[in-house]
């Protein structure tokens, strides 16, 4: 599996391309189609009534997008959105294990009909989507193609858009595609009267300034798809502004590339194009896969702000509810998570301070059937939480316990309150001696990773249960850390979190990650709280080296790739 650098384009050009589609008649009658199905002249259903039509079509088009010229390179919006008119279409991938294939089905729902169809194996792109489904192809004014490029087809953008009165007030999927290494299960779609918007953000190398961008789905997965044989395409004019001239050149670069996206801890940067250096070097950006911390880098996910672990959402399920009365009884096993320790991935060597360290990617999530929700309550002036797991049944919560301490964590890069004794982290030997441990010793807890959307309880928008994390500052009296069902949380550790090797010879050895070590937390069981990883170290003082078999038969230790 190839992990994928994502970037995500500045709001300014989110805003511009959405406010360009609406003002055409995405959400209203007027709009100017340009597709192959209005040259045959056909009709494409607007979003003011119920449409006559069933099944996936493109929404009404802008026939203009706009693009973004820079350092020699056109930036390509996106105005392409995919609709599910009358029915909807829900996607989920499936595998038992990391070197399994994945299965993907398409469930179209009517009412309370669902019809599930298996993809055929040609078109699935593991968890990703659907293989080499859309490309996209740019012409100039003369008919030379100045770019066409294929890639995965995500039918479930963060993007979205209602199309028709009679669909859900709210979308219900997830905002992506894809997951790591170890996901098993994620699911993707577009709900009845909804759509999505498609990924056609491209760079194009030309100073030209009349260009058009043709956007299609390939023929194998639109048969799939149910898609009308002359509504496979949509073709758009290409605008193209000149941003130097609106505002300063460097925040113009910086924008046009992106900022990472706030995705999955597995999809890491890669190596920046000699372009992107030299953006980078106006711009004054940067993208440093570890930042200035001294510890551990917590990577936030889809649903996080500005990189603050704090997620977003609703109110509380049970917004007015009376609180529960904490108890010693025994929960029900309904309201329980079930905490599981994945093995290490990512690991290697580092020289930090004048000492050689064992760096890795730690992961743990909650396989249900109820979230983790942990929250403290500060015990007077001093910074310290006492902590209560509270367990929720329906989205209300029926029950609570004490189950531990948080403390206030004042270093760089944290500043924030932490949970202790979630998870432990040993490097052993063979026979499980202890060798040394990590020095990560507290947690912020947040859904970073999709393991299994397919778990009974499973959030697939966790954004949107109304139950979210928030680490708090110093000033905080309260706080609630949540791992809902179905995700799980990745931390990297290096640094003074990564194990110390001063001393530890050449060899075969495991690093051991156990989740709940003390038992605090109430779980369904415990019989999956430790994982193993084995590693081998070479080299010598100074340049220690890490050589990582595969596990189930998949090399988790690969480069990060771009797309």
């Amino acid at each position: 599996m190839t992990a994928r650098r994502l970037s995500r384009p500045s709001p300014r050009l989110l805003t511009m391309g959405v406010a360009a589609v609406l003002a055409l008649g995405l959400l209203g009658e007027g709009g100017a189609t340009d597709t192959a199905a209005a040259a045959a002249g056909t009709t494409t259903p607007t979003a003011a009534e119920p449409s006559a039509q069933r099944g996936l079509r493109f929404a009404p088009a802008s026939s203009t997008v706009e693009g973004y010229t820079y350092d020699g390179y056109v930036y390509l919006d996106s105005a392409v959105w995919m609709a599910a008119y009358g029915e909807g279409y829900e996607f989920l991938t499936k595998r038992a294990k990391a070197s399994d294939p994945v299965t993907l089905t398409k469930t179209v729902i009517r009412g309370d009909k669902r019809t599930t169809t298996k993809a055929p194996a040609a078109i699935v792109d593991g968890l990703d989507g659907f293989k080499n489904g859309l490309t996209v192809q740019v012409v100039d004014a003369n008919g030379n193609v100045l770019l066409k490029k294929s890639r995965s087809l995500c039918l479930g953008g963060a993007e979205r858009q209602r199309v028709e009165p009679t669909g859900n007030t709210e979308p219900i999927y997830p905002g992506f595609c894809g997951g790591n290494w170890f996901t098993k299960s994620t699911v993707f779609g577009i709900e009845q009267g909804w759509a999505a918007k498609l990924d056609t953000y491209f760079e194009v190398k030309t100073t030209r300034r009349n260009l058009r961008m043709t956007v299609t789905i390939s023929d194998p997965v639109a048969n799939f798809l149910g898609l009308p044989a002359d509504g496979r395409s949509v073709s758009q004019r290409v605008k193209v502004v000149d941003e130097c001239q609106l505002v300063d050149c460097g925040e113009v670069g910086e924008a046009l590339l992106g900022t990472p996206d706030e995705g999955f801890s597995t999809l890491a940067e890669g190596e920046p194009t000699p372009q992107e250096k030299h953006v980078r070097t106006l711009s004054g950006g940067s993208h440093a896969v570890h930042g200035d911390s001294t510890e551990s880098t917590h990577r936030t996910n889809l649903f996080t702000i500005d990189g603050e672990s704090q997620a977003h959402g609703g109110d509380h399920p049970a917004l007015g509810q009376p609180g529960s009365t904490p108890s010693n009884d025994k929960p029900a096993k309904d309201t329980l998570p079930d905490l599981v320790s994945v093995p290490a991935w990512q690991i290697g060597s580092e020289r930090d301070g004048g000492v050689d360290r064992l760096t890795f990617n730690a992961h743990e999530w909650n396989a249900g059937p109820a979230p983790l929700v942990v929250e403290g309550y500060r015990r007077g002036a001093g910074e310290v939480m006492d902590a209560y797991q509270f367990f929720y049944r329906d989205g209300k919560e029926v029950g609570s316990t004490r189950t531990g301490t948080m403390k206030y964590h004042d270093a760089p890069e944290h500043d924030h309150w932490h949970f202790l004794d979630f998870a432990s982290y040993e490097l052993v030997k063979p026979d499980g001696s202890l060798v040394t441990t990590s020095g990560k010793q507290s947690w912020c807890l947040v859904p970073t990773d999709p393991v299994d959307l397919s778990v009974p309880g499973a959030a697939w928008r966790p954004e949107a249960t109304g139950l979210d994390s928030a680490c708090g500052d110093r000033s905080a009296l309260w706080l609630r850390e949540v791992l809902p069902a179905g995700w799980g949380d990745t931390y990297s550790q290096y640094q003074t979190q990564a194990f110390n090797l001063t001393g530890v010879p050449n060899g075969t050895y495991k690093i051991k990650i156990t989740v709940n070590p003390n038992g605090n937390l109430h779980e369904r069981t415990t019989a999956n709280n430790v994982s193993y990883r084995t590693v081998v170290l070479g080299g010598r003082p100074g340049a220690r080296t890490v050589k990582v078999p595969p596990y189930q038969g998949v090399d988790t230790e690969v480069p990060v790739t771009e797309e």
